[in-house]
């Protein structure tokens, strides 16, 4: 059975018979309520619905990292082939989910943390936001086996919010953590939310 997370709880990765820790497959996906018109559903996407990426940020100790350490649909894997970025699924319902795949086992020692998070497009009008879309969650499953390992559906309001901090995939002593965030922000997705949440001393989470 998945472990269903709520804000701020925190989820222990389990490694396999053979001592190793499985591929993930990460889903950070959210709800468009509009009713489309599957004829015109490509065209619907083009002009009506927010538009929203998702990415996963690579860091190591105090926050450094490099562009090659941004992983999105620009830059979809990284030089050490640990994190891919696999694409976007949409339907005629309104459901949408940016797609990665994590290999734990690859991930080389300097990195520390995998964090996931999305952001509204500067390139679409600013009256665009999060709070025009539900449902936001994040799934992680079993690559191999596609087996839900957890899911954190994500509670707090999102309105007038143009980004979102999912949750991180930490390294601890016990090998990795996911943990659950689920916080919004109006500024810079690394600014306003990922050096606050894990690297300020006084709202640090604990890992």
């Amino acid at each position: 059975m998945p472990v269903h997370l709520a804000d701020g709880q925190e989820m222990f990765l389990k490694k396999n018979v053979k001592g190793k820790f499985d591929k993930l497959r990460i889903k950070l996906g959210w709800y468009t309520p509009h009713k489309i018109n599957s004829l015109w559903f490509s065209e619907f996407f083009k002009s009506n619905a927010i538009e929203c990426h998702a990415y996963m940020l690579m860091c190591q100790d105090e926050l450094r990292f490099d562009y090659k350490d941004i992983i999105n649909y620009c830059n979809a894997e990284h030089p050490s082939h640990s994190v891919r970025y696999l694409g976007k699924c949409l339907n005629d319902k309104g459901n949408v989910s940016e797609i990665m795949m994590i290999d734990p086992e690859k991930i080389p020692l300097q990195y520390n943390m995998i964090v996931f998070m999305a952001d509204v497009s500067k390139n679409k009008s600013g009256n665009q936001h999060f709070g025009m879309v539900k449902n936001v969650h994040i799934n992680i499953l079993n690559e191999d086996s596609n087996q839900q390992i957890c899911n954190y559906n994500l509670s707090q309001r999102y309105d007038g919010m143009t980004s979102i901090l999912f949750g991180a995939l930490c390294r601890c002593d016990r090998g990795w953590e996911f943990v659950a965030v689920g916080e919004g922000s109006t500024g810079n997705v690394i600014d306003s939310l990922v050096i606050p949440v894990f690297y300020d001393e006084e709202r640090r989470i604990a890992i």
